[in-house]
């Protein structure tokens, strides 16, 4: 009978001890999810301070806006600015995949940008994008036991300068937009990106052109128009981003911001955000 009983005790108390058990994983998961999450918004915030703030270019342009939305809480996108003597030195970077792995690439070509300038004395874009090219391949394979890593990211680098009124633009994957006297004028992205350790060589296009005042100039990642939506869920595509710089040419600059928002939100609904978003609008 007493071992009847004792069987029974422990019957009863094997679920309470698997139950406390189970409550003891789910309670150390929850703590590691805690301290993973206020590590990303630590580091997220880190991103945001080497972010310049939006009046430096709205200091330096007659008007300009940011447009930054991180698909997670750090971004693979970036936006850049730097005045060298009298010129202006600007950019807008797509750097591969988003989130942690993205964010790695983004410090490290933000951070290489300036000291090209400074420390190498280049400024001719073109010049500047090879360089980066170069550095940043290096950084990410110099180490590597095999094979090559496929870090990089698609840039459009600019370099103005006001006083002469005279601009340049080298795209690496990336294209820029020009509204000038109601027209929109699209510069061609190069053909090569910076990184990737995919070709022995490659080629990186300065061009050069007059400014005028009124000139209406956007850099801007994938993020917007790859977003998709709508009522047959497709992408935004370049071309409705097109027509919608557009249509808004004749808005103040935060109209603009604002209208690139509302169109952006309305268009995505209930669909989930595909990719980082960065949009930066310049007016001479």
């Amino acid at each position: 009978m007493n071992t009847l009983v004792l069987e029974e005790q422990v019957q009863l108390s094997e679920p309470n001890l698997v139950s406390v058990e189970l409550a003891n994983r789910i309670a150390y998961l929850e703590q590691q999810a805690h301290t993973l999450h206020e590590s990303m918004r630590y580091a997220g915030s880190l991103q945001r301070s080497i972010l310049p703030n939006e009046r430096i270019f709205q200091n330096v342009f007659s008007d300009a806006f940011v447009i930054f939305q991180p698909k997670d809480i750090v971004s693979g996108d970036f936006y850049w600015i730097f005045q060298h003597h009298d010129d202006i030195y600007f950019a807008v970077g797509d750097c591969t995949g988003h989130g942690v792995p993205g964010a790695m690439v983004n410090i490290a070509g933000n951070a290489l940008l300036r000291q090209i300038i400074r420390l190498e004395g280049l400024s001719d874009p073109a010049k500047i994008v090879e360089l980066l090219d170069i550095e940043l391949t290096s950084l990410f394979n110099e180490h590597l036991t095999e094979g090559t890593t496929r870090d990089g990211m698609d840039l459009v680098f600019c370099k103005f300068n006001l006083s002469q009124m005279k601009g340049s633009f080298c795209g690496a994957g990336r294209p820029m937009i020009l509204v000038r006297d109601g027209e929109l004028v699209e510069f061609k992205k190069g053909k090569d990106s910076i990184g990737h350790a995919s070709k022995e060589t490659k080629e990186f296009e300065t061009i050069h052109f007059g400014l005028q005042e009124g000139d209406q100039f956007y850099l801007f990642s994938d993020g917007y128009t790859d977003q998709f939506g709508g009522e047959n869920v497709k992408k935004f595509n370049r071309q409705r981003f097109r027509n919608l710089l557009t249509s808004i040419r004749d808005f103040e600059l935060w109209e603009q911001r604002a209208e690139l928002l509302f169109h952006y939100n309305n268009w995505k609904g209930k669909q989930e955000q595909v990719d980082d978003i960065c949009v930066v609008g310049i007016k001479i």
